[in-house]
């Protein structure tokens, strides 16, 4: 009520003012009981529609719908004095022009007031030193949202202090009071004259580039760099809290610089029905399921209400992980966790007739290629063995759809990985021949933020102060997010045929020294070098995802590449496997690497109907003692 007899107060003295000023106050002129009448009018006009609208707690004070509500407040006042002064046309009670001038004034009074409430908060927060001083970096519709944000924070962590955008057509814009300092390339010089704690990217798919740039300036400089995230119209993203007010979450909306942030990914389609076709109302099993592609394939899978989703892997704390993070506790009860070696043949089968799934989602794999250089047989009997006895207990139980995850060290193999994971590729090739089942490979390339991915280890090296290595100057290599990822393996799995190696488009080769000098940049250690030491055995200058003679054709996705794959001979595979699992074989790993390059070599064999009766020796080979591999996750290690 008290703000509303100010602003009536207010009212009714420009009321008077504007009737003297007409008769530039000369008093005995004025019809002083008319002025009185109308200032009363505008008196009671604001005590009767303020509480009932402005101050009713229905707006946020200073905010548009607001100052809306004073205006129309205003206007009533005005057109009320008008009725009075045609309902007593007789007598003059004031001016027509008064009522509208002094209306005019109000509304002028009212948005001065709240500027210079504004401006004042501005103010006392930067000189208290209880808010970081911030620069926003774009004065797009994003810089403006991180402009609203900074304001409407009841947290008040930041308080804005300039803009800073490249667009010439921008460089006088003020906003709320903040105006554009400069262009991006001056920001060191503004962070230094503005004193600036942080520093908000507000740009929507903001080259990698321009933001190692940005922090290569401010390097040296004690200053936190911030996103503002975009909002995500996928219908696989994790839904948000609802909340009444979204600057009660103002505090966690600015986030830090992520991995996806330094490889720049755009964002992807998918087809939600398709997705969900082949998953809901599906009984699902997914190896693998503790690691880092594993847990967040479990988790897209979850969000398409299967009608269970078995998850297995050797790795307990692992499956801990993904309970924890499907479920947001981890007690380890369900009956969907199931902790098991899939080296161990008498296991898978004991799982897939248990379980009896629609679809088998094969994540579980050694991924590291110079450790699979160095001991072959472990590559093979995981890669291939366990797959090849996976593979056999889903024909045995009739398992409708098999989608295994492959790597881009399959395509034109050069190291032990490669051909292992390719001759899975073949072998799968060979089973759906025979069967006509829905059977499949997903091949794709470095997984951001995966267990001993390269760009942790980047950032491991530069958090302990070490030398970031970088095999050679210019190593590429192709990098996805895990959610891209497994949105893509879930659409494969949606629109590929049998046998076929779906092949997820992975953007543009990214060279691994930009990327680590791009760590280091945000990281604000100048001093950090790169050190090259040179190619490991097995590995490429550049990767490839597809083989020679594999032919780019996307006829129902187009990020999604079908290609037909050769069908290998499965019992000289299987008898592979069957070496590897012989306890000799520590004496002559060279001569089983050799073996396996010539089976890779090998050209495509005539599919017969009993294939996959040929996956049996390998699933009933002597089982020698194994020691402690890690296998699970996919195959997408440097």
């Amino acid at each position: 009520m008290a703000l509303s007899l100010i602003d009536g107060l207010v009212f009714a003295f420009l009321v008077v003012a504007m009737t003297l000023v007409r008769y530039d106050f000369h008093t005995e002129l004025v019809n002083a009981l008319g002025m009185f009448v109308c200032a009363a009018i505008g008196l009671i006009v604001f005590l009767i529609g303020g509480p009932l609208a402005i101050y009713r707690g229905r707006y946020r004070r200073g905010s548009t719908d607001q100052f809306a509500a004073i205006v129309g407040t205003v206007a009533v006042g005005v057109g009320v004095m008008w009725v009075a002064e045609f309902a007593l046309a007789s007598q003059l009670l004031i001016p027509t022009s008064v009522p509208i001038t002094a209306g005019a004034l109000m509304v002028v009074v009212k948005s001065l007031e709240n500027w210079i409430r504004r401006n004042m908060r501005q103010r006392s927060l930067t000189t208290s030193g209880a808010s970081r001083p911030t620069i926003v970096v774009g004065a797009g519709d994003q810089g403006m949202l991180a402009l609203d944000m900074i304001a409407q924070d009841s947290h008040n962590e930041f308080v804005a202090v300039g803009i800073l955008d490249d667009d010439p057509a921008k460089r006088h814009l003020r906003y709320n009071g903040i105006r554009v300092l400069g262009p991006i390339a001056d920001i060191a010089a503004h962070v230094d004259r503005t004193g600036a704690g942080a520093v908000i990217i507000a740009i929507s798919d903001l080259p990698p580039e321009e933001l190692s740039r940005i922090a290569s300036n401010l390097e040296s400089r004690p200053v936190e760099i911030k996103i503002m995230p975009k909002l995500s119209d996928s219908a696989l993203a994790r839904p948000e809290p609802d909340a009444h007010d979204v600057a009660d979450l103002r505090h966690r909306n600015f986030r830090d610089v992520s991995l996806e942030d330094l490889i720049g990914r755009k964002p992807i389609s998918t087809n939600i029905d398709d997705i969900a076709s082949a998953i809901t109302g599906k009984v699902v099993l997914v190896t693998g399921a503790g690691g880092s592609i594993g847990s967040q394939l479990c988790r897209q899978v979850a969000r398409f209400d299967p009608a269970r989703l078995i998850m297995t892997d050797r790795d307990e704390s692992g499956l801990h992980a993904t309970e924890l993070g499907l479920e947001g506790s981890a007690l380890l009860t369900s009956d969907d966790l199931v902790l098991g070696d899939l080296r161990d043949p008498a296991f898978i089968d004991a799982l897939v007739a248990e379980a009896k799934p629609d679809i088998i989602f094969h994540a579980a794999a050694l991924k590291h290629l110079t450790f699979l250089e160095r001991f072959p047989e472990q590559a093979v009997r995981t890669n291939i063995g366990a797959s090849l006895d996976l593979l056999n207990a889903a024909v045995a139980h009739d398992v409708n759809a098999f989608v295994h995850i492959s790597t881009d060290k399959a395509a034109g193999a050069t190291s032990v990985l490669g051909r292992t994971k390719f001759s899975i590729e073949r072998a799968i090739a060979s089973v759906a021949a025979a069967t006509g089942r829905r059977y499949m490979s997903v091949r794709f390339g470095n997984v951001l933020g995966s267990r001993g991915s390269v760009l942790e280890t980047f950032v491991a090296q530069v958090a302990a102060g070490d030398p970031v290595t970088v095999t050679d100057p210019e190593v590429t290599r192709y990098f996805m997010t895990a959610d891209e990822a497994c949105e893509l393996v879930l659409q494969a799995a949606a629109i590929g045929g049998p046998g076929e190696t779906l092949v997820l488009d992975m953007g543009e080769p990214i060279r691994i020294a930009d990327l680590a000098k791009r760590v280091i940049a945000l990281s604000g250690r100048s001093d950090a070098q790169i050190v090259y030491t040179g190619l490991r055995p097995g590995e490429k200058l550049t990767e490839a995802l597809l083989s020679p003679g594999e032919v780019d054709s996307r006829p129902n996705h187009p990020l999604i590449t079908q290609v037909s794959i050769a069908p290998i001979d499965l019992k000289k595979l299987g008898a592979l496997v069957a070496e590897s699992r012989d306890p000799k074989v520590f004496t002559h790993r060279t001569v089983l690497e050799e073996r396996l390059t010539s089976l890779f070599d090998s050209e495509a064999v005539p599919v017969t109907d009993d294939a996959t009766a040929a996956i049996e020796p390998a699933a009933t080979s002597s089982k020698a003692s194994e020691p402690a591999a890690d296998p699970h996750d996919t195959g997408v290690g440097l």
